[in-house]
Formats: structure tokens, C-alpha cells, sequence
């Protein structure tokens, strides 16, 4: 039997009306963020509120993920998963009006709150979708690596597609963008049936019927670090990469690095997704972890911006790969009844991971420096792939 490819992969029946519509709804992620800012910024002449509200937007979004996830996977994908699309376009629409009203700076931190809230997981749904639309191991893994690529191009373009926005229409108008795409993209991929047929758990299917507590499960919780390692790394960087490069081209340069950061991890998902890799998700996602931490701490050593983008590069390699394996461990942690608490878990622990390496960076950076910061976020993430291992081998 030949091995499959990308195309069988989207040829499956109803992939491709699935995954574009939740695709369309994706995409307001990606475009939200850059005209929040700008819209409370207007709207109130502060960037410090502009701020607080993306800090209360991306906190509920992340923290609140593994609620939305459970309630998915409790009352039924498509009920839930329509209420928040409403919920959370009406709340973008109304932070909308309210900015290009100069609406007071309370309630656009509210509705950011709210935002976030009720923010809907299209992606975990799609990525739990991929798993009851894929036959096979094979065919599964490379729509999982597809829909990473996809996702990292996905941000990859939206900043630069809300900045040029920005440049022709108010912050506010701005907003209604994703506010539409959400509600047009999600409400289509809720009526497919792949999402129709996400039912709700049965009332007997409970953690009481000897099924225990994900977190509880240490094969899964050590599952969680290496994507916790992976969102480390990547915020990390964020945060090093423009001192690094501070005297060699900026801001300039800092964004063609992490861009090339961003294009090798969508050429490492493509690479992985086409092969077949040795070894357990344990150890895939140990290795694979590992060689990002390992490659990515060249950057402490590494002097120019061509250098440094070389590096990123060569570490972004590694970064969809280990996203990627999470998901498929996820699928096969979660079982029937709790795919999108598995899968929402990943992302929950790389966003965690993400604002906890720009944070441990930036006072790294103020107290010792770019180098020894990076080297000591690679002590870290390292300490935390050993307690992941321990975990994977228990019983």
C-alpha cells in the first residue's frame, strides 16, 4: 500500500468543506489582536489600557479554553460551539461601536474580558474534526501536519493584513472584520456534519465510571510539557531575538528573524507530516523538543542578524513537528467523550508556556542579559522534558 499524501488527505469526503469553513473562522484570531490595540488606544488615548485590554482578551481566551473545551464535549460540539460564535462576534461588533463611539475605557476592558471568554476553539474542534475524518494513522497525521502549517501562515499573514487595514480604515471598522469572518466561517463549519456528529457524552460516560481526571492521567500530563516547552521557546524568542539584533537592523531585522522562525516551522510540519517517524508520541515529542531547545539556544551564541535568522530557521524545523505529535497523543489520550478537552489541553499548555518564556525572559534579559537568558530558558525547558520522560515511562 502506498503511503498517502497530502492531496488524499484533503480528498477525504467533507474535509475540504470543513476544515475551509472553520478555516475562515480562524482567521479572525489572527486578526483581532493589532486592531484591539488600536481601537482602545483611539478610543481612549491610553496605550497602558490598550494593553491591559489584550492581556484580559488573550487571558480569557487561554485560561478559560479547557471550560469551553468541557462544555463541548459535555452538552455537544455544535450547540456550544454556535453560542459562543455569537457570543463572541457580538462581543468584537461591540467593542467595535464602542471604540469608534470614544466609548468609556471600562467598558471596552469589559467587553475584552468578555472576548476572550467566550472566545470558540475552531481550532482543538477542527483538530478533534481531523480525527473522525481521517481513516487511518497515516492520513491523519498529515492533515494534523496541514492544519499546523496552515495555522503558522495563518498568523504569519494577519498582523501584516491588519496592519494594512489599519492603514485604510479606522481601528474600529477594522474590528468588524473578524467579527464577521468568525460568525460567517464558524456558523458554516458548526453545520457540517462532522461537527454535527460531536455529540454530547452520554450522562453515564463520567470520570465516575473509572475513567480519571486528564490532568490526573501522568502519561498525559507529561504529554503537556514538551508543548509547554515548545510555547516557552517560541515566546522566549520573542522577547530575546529583538535585543539580540538590536544594533544590526532593529525592528527590521528582529521581524524577518522570528518570520523565518515562523516559515521553518511550516516546512518542518510539512517534512514531518510526509514521513514516517520511529519511536512512541513519548519519545517523538522528547526528541523533537529536545532539538528545538538544543538549536534554538545557539542563538546566546550567535552574532549578526543573518546568523541569528539562520538559527531560528534551522529551530523553527522542530516547532510544528512537536505541536503536531501533541495533537495526535491528544486524540489518543482523550478517547471517545473528551477529544476536545485533550486537544484544547496542547494549546492551553503552549500558550502557558508562551507568556511564561516572555515573561522569564524579559527579567532575564534586565538581570543578566540576552545570552544567559536564553541559556537559562533552555536549563528550564530541558528540566521539564526529563520530568516529562519520567512521567511518560510511569504506570
Amino acid at each position: 500500500m502506498s503511503t498517502p499524501r497530502y492531496r488524499d488527505a484533503l480528498a477525504i469526503p467533507h474535509v475540504l468543506p470543513t476544515f475551509g469553513a472553520a478555516l475562515v473562522g480562524r482567521a479572525a484570531y489572527a486578526l483581532v489582536l493589532l486592531p484591539l490595540l488600536y481601537a482602545v488606544t483611539d478610543a481612549t488615548g491610553s496605550i497602558a489600557q490598550a494593553g491591559i485590554a489584550v492581556a484580559l482578551y488573550g487571558a480569557g481566551a487561554s485560561l478559560l479554553a479547557p471550560a469551553r473545551a468541557w462544555l463541548i464535549d459535555r452538552h455537544g460540539a455544535r450547540p456550544v460551539l454556535a453560542l459562543l460564535i455569537l457570543l463572541f462576534g457580538g462581543a468584537i461588533a461591540a467593542l467595535a461601536a464602542t471604540s469608534l463611539l470614544d466609548g468609556p475605557g471600562a467598558l471596552l476592558l469589559v467587553l475584552a474580558v468578555v472576548a476572550g471568554a467566550v472566545a470558540p476553539p475552531l481550532g482543538p474542534t477542527m483538530r478533534v474534526a481531523w480525527g473522525a475524518l481521517a481513516p487511518n494513522g497515516d492520513l491523519l497525521r498529515r492533515g494534523l501536519s496541514f492544519d499546523a502549517v496552515v495555522e503558522e501562515l495563518l498568523y504569519l499573514a494577519g498582523p501584516a493584513l491588519a496592519g494594512l487595514a489599519l492603514a485604510l480604515i479606522a481601528p474600529g471598522h477594522a474590528l468588524l472584520v473578524p467579527a464577521a469572518l468568525v460568525v460567517v466561517g464558524g456558523l458554516l463549519f458548526v453545520a457540517t456534519p462532522t461537527v454535527g456528529a460531536m455529540r454530547a457524552r452520554p450522562r453515564g460516560a463520567t470520570v465516575t465510571s473509572g475513567q480519571r481526571s486528564l490532568l490526573r492521567d501522568r502519561r498525559f500530563a507529561g504529554m503537556l510539557l514538551p508543548a509547554l516547552v515548545a510555547g516557552g521557546i517560541s515566546g522566549s524568542l520573542s522577547v530575546v531575538v529583538p535585543v539580540v539584533v538590536a544594533a544590526d537592523g532593529g525592528s527590521a531585522a528582529a521581524g524577518i528573524a522570528l518570520g523565518l522562525f515562523a516559515g521553518g516551522s511550516a516546512v518542518g510540519g510539512l517534512l514531518y507530516g510526509a514521513m514516517r517517524a520511529p519511536g512512541s508520541p513519548a519519545r517523538q515529542l522528547i526528541v523533537l523538543a529536545t532539538a528545538l531547545v538544543a538549536v534554538s539556544s545557539l542563538v546566546a551564541v550567535a552574532t549578526g542578524a543573518v546568523v541569528v535568522g539562520i538559527v531560528l530557521a534551522a529551530a523553527g524545523l522542530f516547532f510544528s513537528p512537536v505541536m503536531v505529535v501533541a495533537y495526535l497523543a491528544a486524540h489518543a489520550a482523550g478517547g471517545e467523550h473528551r477529544q476536545n478537552s485533550a486537544t484544547t489541553w496542547v494549546n492551553t499548555s503552549h500558550n502557558v508556556g508562551g507568556a511564561a518564556g516572555s515573561a522569564l525572559a524579559g527579567i532575564l534579559i534586565q538581570a543578566a542579559g540576552a545570552p544567559l537568558a536564553v541559556l537559562a530558558v533552555a536549563a528550564v525547558a530541558l528540566l521539564l522534558l526529563a520530568v516529562s520522560g519520567a512521567l511518560a515511562r510511569s504506570r
